[in-house]
């Protein structure tokens, strides 16, 4: 196992292509070799050849209104005559040690399949909703002052990413998005941006969507206040003798269907990225958690993956301690009578707030006093968990 060179990413395309199905035209080729050249590639080898491969991108997420490091696993494949050898096992416990070394506390990616990657610590992060409309449920709301007009991509990043992280900070797991990712990744080719501007100048939301085959689709409907909502569905709704119907991605906990004049419309919801805590105490000295003076609550974690994050640990008001001894594991094996006790996926659950600590501990995935449940919740942010884009 090894970190591939720049002349060998042209190796980790074609294992892509084969993995994923797919195929990179030859205009398009360069464009691809640059950006992988972008990613720490790690790839496990047979006989010389690229077997199995795994990237780690550096990224910032917001979690609790703070920015943390966060490591993008992305690109996971092994070509079929190697697999089930346990080679993206020993990828995946790799990169967790590498991005411990860059002092990322979070990491990140899209599964292929839920379970495989719980078997590594990761949990779910957040869901996305996608409402199907049809034609008559494009009926506008109550007039703004505002108005709309569509931005050139030349100009998106200076106009709609202040807009975008005020909305983002909002929630937990949203990405810090920069220029090049405005442009290279979130943007797809006939596709629109179109923000609405109020009454005082202000760009308080946006939509990003979408007409084809009399489809109107909506990947980022973003809006500040209620007056930017109205504005931009009602610009949406002015597509009407375009279109048959029409699709809108959002978050999980969006009310936006109450507001149709039929709020019956047909909804899918479904687990989207995955999370996982890389360094447990490096995240909770971050972690902006609501203490009143004097209060703590102690958390026993367990991690068969990472060691070092394997101990216990005291959430104070003057801030975090680890205690970790050769005992650990063994004191871990019974609830406690003082403090939590949880593996790493559930910690992750509680702390980007994808789940409730009151559900997880009636699941019996939390354990320790009921008391101290109650401590937990009242001390972490009350933010939805969103995330919004794909890597």
């Amino acid at each position: 196992m090894r970190k591939l060179e720049k002349k060998e990413v042209i190796d980790a395309i074609r294992l892509s292509e084969y993995a994923f199905q797919y195929k990179i035209p030859e205009k398009d080729l360069e464009k691809k070799i640059a950006a992988y050249s972008e990613h720490e590639i790690w790839g496990d080898y047979e006989e010389g050849s690229l077997a199995a491969k795994l990237h780690l991108i550096d990224f910032e997420t917001f979690i609790a209104g703070r920015s943390f490091a966060m490591g993008g696993v992305a690109s996971v494949a092994t070509y079929p005559e190697f697999r089930r050898g346990g080679r993206v096992a020993r990828l995946l416990r790799h990169a967790l040690v590498e991005m411990k070394n860059k002092g990322q506390t979070i990491s990140y990616l899209h599964p292929f399949h839920i379970p495989f990657y719980r078997k590594f610590g990761f949990e779910v992060l957040s869901s996305w909703k996608k409402l199907k409309l049809n034609k008559e449920d494009f009926n506008t709301l109550p007039q703004v002052g505002g108005k709309v007009r569509r931005i050139a991509l030349t100009n998106v990043y200076e106009t709609l990413n202040p807009v975008y992280e005020e909305f983002a900070q909002r929630f937990n797991g949203m990405l810090v998005r920069t220029e090049s990712w405005w442009k290279e990744r979130v943007y797809s080719e006939g596709f629109l941006f179109a923000g609405y501007t109020n009454e005082e100048g202000n760009i308080t939301g946006y939509v990003y969507y979408q007409v084809k085959d009399r489809s109107l689709e909506v990947e980022e409907f973003v809006c500040l206040d209620g007056e930017a909502r109205r504005g931009l569905w009602n610009y949406l709704c002015q597509h009407d003798s375009m279109i048959e119907g029409g699709t809108i991605l959002t978050h999980e906990g969006d009310p936006f269907p109450f507001i149709l004049s039929n709020p019956k419309v047909k909804t899918n919801v479904e687990p989207y990225f995955m999370a996982r805590i890389i360094d447990v105490e490096a995240f909770l000295q971050l972690y902006p958690f609501e203490l009143n003076e004097g209060e703590s609550l102690f958390l026993h974690i367990i991690d068969e993956q990472a060691e070092w994050n394997n101990g216990s640990f005291q959430i104070h008001s003057d801030g975090v301690k680890m205690f970790k001894g050769d005992n650990t594991n063994a004191s871990c094996k019974h609830p406690p009578k003082r403090g939590l006790r949880c593996n790493i996926s559930t910690l992750t659950a509680i702390l980007t707030g994808y789940q409730n600590p009151a559900f997880l501990y009636e699941a019996g995935l939390l354990q320790g006093p009921k008391k101290d449940v109650e401590v937990l919740k009242g001390i972490l942010s009350k933010r939805e968990t969103n995330f919004m884009d794909f890597f």
